[in-house]
């Protein structure tokens, strides 16, 4: 169900900056990554945006909330977004075999599945196609050619003649490379560039000022990053060439542009409702994840919501739109391949929405969906002794920690759901344990009545 969205005045509007603010500033204190930025949109379309840290430890200049960084494959979205407007124009269809518009490279007969994928099982990584970034050889080049004017052919020189990983459109493998093709096809089917086509199709009509083409090795305005501890630029330059990314990734961007962009896009501004409702069909990637043309789709603690994640090295982004509550948000931070730079991304998004969410429409939450903003499972114990219980509840977690075998935790909180009627009878779906204090428990049915 999606809530009518609230009257945001200037004070409420200032809770939520003040307390974003405090928790970005307690996980850097805490996790000590260089800086980190944070944007958000509200269902009223009024955004934000805080920082904290530095966008240089050198210099130790402080990071602002407008400072860019690069945004990887969040890069995928607007090239998934304005291939299904091509689409939607006549231009493309989803379900042409990619022959028709690449069938003519010398290359084409090499790529694996080649005459069988259509653009669709691109967009959606069914093609069966190998990842070239996963090639030893494309990573010694990547680090090794930063003043190289990288030609997109190139990339796909590393998986031709490869053997296909399984029959296009029969199963699912995340690849740069299907987006690759993508582009191609786009420059091939407008006669622009791809930089041009997202500038004048979503960009520019966005306002997405401060999001602009990862094409070069100088980008002046997007800070430092830092990989593995270690400066991603030298003398003003990437170490690692930008253009490596091109379509699947591509785009320098701030925290609150992003947040803009996933609004705007998963709200329905940006396609028609046909096009949409193809970009945001998934195929199942596991663990409550799935994936359409292009997209994240994630089943969580606030419900369905929709974004990409992304990661150039030295930079690590997120971004989520949550329909439910009509709220988009957007996490950014300089540093990549660090246990502390990795463990605030994997929360950072979810850490932010509770806050939103909790400010704006705590009141108008019920027992168990309040619950979903607690962080422990003692609170959710209470509820199993009040006489209430939720068929599936999710413990808010800052990480995946272990997934337990079905028979031990069904041994370990047995004396908790005593009261919970025909226990025994009932068998666990799943269970898995985030921290030590928090849990998240399906069962195969719900129960019909709890005894006293």
């Amino acid at each position: 169900m999606a809530f009518q969205s609230p009257k945001i005045d200037d004070e409420k509007f200032a809770q939520i900056f003040q307390k974003a603010q405090a928790k970005l500033d307690e996980l850097h204190a805490s996790l000590k990554f260089p800086g980190g930025c944070v944007g958000f949109v509200l269902p009223d379309g009024r955004s934000g945006s805080v920082s904290t840290g530095v966008a240089d430890l050198k210099t130790q200049t402080k990071l602002k909330p407008s400072d860019p960084m690069l945004a990887g494959s969040i890069g995928k979205t607007f090239v998934s977004a304005a291939t299904l407007q091509l689409a939607q124009e006549g231009k493309l269809n989803l379900d042409e075999k990619i022959e028709r518009w690449l069938g003519n490279e010398s290359w084409f007969a090499r790529l694996p599945n080649a005459k069988d994928i259509t653009l669709r099982m691109l967009l959606n990584h069914s093609s069966g196609i190998p990842n070239h970034v996963d090639d030893g050889s494309f990573q010694k080049a990547m680090f090794k050619s930063s003043d190289k004017d990288i030609k997109y052919e190139a990339l796909i020189a590393y998986v031709l003649d490869k053997k296909p990983l399984f029959a296009a459109g029969k199963n699912f493998n995340y690849a740069d490379t299907n987006y690759i093709l993508v582009g191609m096809i786009v420059e091939r089917a407008t006669g622009k560039t791809l930089y041009d086509e997202i500038a004048q199709r979503i960009l520019k009509p966005l306002k997405l000022d401060d999001t602009f083409p990862s094409n070069k090795n100088v980008l002046p305005r997007v800070v430092n990053g830092y990989f593995q501890n270690k400066p991603i630029t030298a003398d003003g330059k990437f170490t690692v060439n930008p253009q490596w990314e091109w379509a699947g990734g591509g785009f320098a961007s701030t925290a609150e542009d992003l947040a803009h962009w996933a609004r705007a896009l998963y709200a329905g501004d940006v396609l028609q409702k046909k096009y949409l409702d193809e970009m945001l069909g998934s195929t199942s990637v596991g663990e409550g994840k799935g994936y359409g043309l292009g997209v994240e789709i994630v089943q969580g603690k606030f419900g369905k919501s929709y974004g990409h994640d992304g990661e150039f090295p030295g930079y690590l982004s997120d971004m989520r739109y949550f329909p439910q509550y009509k709220i988009a948000v957007a996490v950014q931070v300089n540093a990549d391949e660090t246990p502390e730079a990795i463990k605030f991304i994997a929360s950072a998004v979810d850490d932010f929405a509770q806050i939103i969410i909790g400010e704006l429409f705590g009141e108008k939450l019920s027992e168990t969906e309040k619950l979903n903003l607690q962080k422990t499972a003692e609170d959710w114990l209470k509820l199993v002794d009040a006489g209430k219980f939720a068929e599936s509840w999710e413990g808010i977690s800052a990480e995946l920690k272990v997934k337990y075998a079905k028979e031990k935790w069904q041994s370990a909180l047995q004396p908790f759901l005593k009261k919970v009627g025909n226990f025994k009878s009932r068998k666990f779906k799943s269970v898995i344990a985030f921290e030590a204090e928090t849990v998240t428990i399906d069962f195969e049915s719900s129960f019909a009545k709890l005894s006293s």
